[in-house]
């Protein structure tokens, strides 16, 4: 009987433990909270919470294969394109060469929000445990296009298909790159890469005015363009597919800068994010950016970012 008792307070413990341990799987932590936790000094801002559910508990608010006909130029640096495939392509607007970050240059045409947004919404960027109940893979690709009821003949699948493939392909000399297909999932990768949780988001946001109707504009660089003093960085693009995913990768020496913006025809304000890659030599000549801007690998290339496309920099150089 002596030995019993202790035996009995052992298992009455045990028994808390497990049911502690349920509840609070029960209770487990939503995205949001996970950034919180990680990223304390970094707000989540407005772009990015356009890609979150309105109901992060909610399964049905998901939205999944919405338009998937994202662009896709930025990290491609191992493909090539030809300038007939670009035509058209609008997204190419947002490249440019360092010199044109001084006062008074012009920009093309920039629609930092997609009208997209106004037809099939953006997709869900869902939280980590539903994200990892779906396969990610091209070898399993049949199972995907099956899942989400997307004909394998069609166009959306041939999408899912190169998505998954450009997701797989080597990264460059130097580079480190990765698929984040959760919002837990692009925070870990982020602060890994950088080796601190001190982060800015750069991404573009509306000074003067809210942006309402997604408009076409010219802009004029205004004084005052900052560039941030670390040269690592952690650039994420979104990409083509079902749900939220975006390609995130670490490239090789980049500078960051947020550059102030207004538009001459109705004096619109952007504080764009914007980031340009000085290491450019492994580049394909027929990347987009080389065709776009006229340019040859090792020439440094900048890019504005709109809607779906963010950095993480480390707010000191250390």
């Amino acid at each position: 009987m002596a030995n019993f008792i202790p035996f009995f307070l052992l298992l009455l413990s045990a028994l808390m433990l497990v049911g502690a341990s349920s509840s609070s799987s029960s209770r487990e932590m939503s995205p949001v909270g996970y950034w919180n936790k990680l990223l304390p000094r970094t707000p989540i801002p407005t772009s990015l919470h356009a890609f979150l559910p309105k109901d992060i508990d909610d399964p049905t608010q998901r939205k999944y294969a919405g338009s998937m006909k994202f662009c896709l130029v930025y990290h491609k640096y191992k493909l090539g394109t030809t300038l007939d495939q670009l035509k058209g392509d609008r997204e190419i607007n947002f490249l440019f060469l360092e010199g044109n970050l001084k006062p008074g240059s012009k920009t093309k045409k920039l629609d930092f929000v997609k009208k997209l947004q106004e037809t099939s919404g953006w997709p869900t960027l869902l939280p980590r445990r539903e994200a990892q109940g779906f396969p990610f893979s091209s070898s399993k690709l049949a199972d995907i296009l099956k899942r989400f009821s997307l004909n394998p003949n069609s166009a959306d699948a041939s999408i899912v298909k190169h998505t998954l493939e450009d997701c797989e392909m080597e990264p460059n000399k130097g580079e480190t790159r990765y698929c984040a297909t959760s919002l837990e999932s692009m925070v870990d990768f982020a602060v890994s890469q950088l080796k601190t949780n001190d982060l800015q988001l750069l991404t573009y946001s509306f000074v003067n005015k809210e942006e309402r109707e997604p408009q076409s504009r010219a802009y004029t660089v205004q004084p005052g363009v900052v560039e941030l003093p670390s040269s690592q960085a952690v650039v994420c693009h979104i990409q083509s597919y079902p749900y939220a995913v975006f390609h995130c990768h670490k490239p090789v020496n980049t500078k960051s800068y947020i550059v102030p913006l207004v538009a001459e025809e109705d004096g619109s304000r952007v504080s764009a994010g914007a980031v340009c890659h000085t290491d450019t030599s492994s580049w394909n000549p027929n990347h987009a950016s080389m065709l776009a801007l006229g340019i040859k690998p090792g020439t440094p290339v900048c890019h504005f970012l709109s809607h779906g496309h963010f950095v993480f920099a480390p707010n000191s150089a250390s």
